[in-house]
């Protein structure tokens, strides 16, 4: 009896803590933290050959565009990965920019969902 009211307790920690973090009950985040910002949903069904053109059109002046890479899962551990085209940390730094002006969510085989900074830079 106790392990069924502990497992029950940490399913309700889970799913508020949740929808604390992602501003939904275990749909698609409306909202997602990365790097100590907020993304808010935006274009949905990209694929990823959308997202590397995009991508390929943000670089920072001067700058070359930068790799699309995975930047961890949403929720972490179990959840879908996530992408993004990180500034570097140098750049970053220098001219206080956020680590990406995007990031994109993966919904499917070849399917994204794109959420952008709130807020801007």
């Amino acid at each position: 009896m106790a392990v069924l009211a502990l497992v029950g307790a940490l399913l309700i920690v889970t799913t508020v803590a949740y929808r604390f973090a992602y501003g939904t009950w275990w749909q698609a985040p409306e909202h997602i933290p990365y790097c100590n910002r907020t993304y808010v949903a935006g274009t949905p069904d990209l694929s990823l050959a959308d997202i590397r053109r995009r991508e390929s059109r943000t670089a920072l002046p001067g700058d070359k565009p930068y790799p699309v890479v995975t930047i961890g899962k949403t929720p972490p551990i179990l959840g879908a990965e996530m992408l993004a085209a990180v500034t570097p940390e140098s750049q970053r730094q220098k001219l206080r920019v956020p680590c990406a002006m995007g990031i994109y969510l993966k919904t499917g085989d070849d399917s994204y969902a794109a959420y952008i900074i709130r807020g801007g830079p």
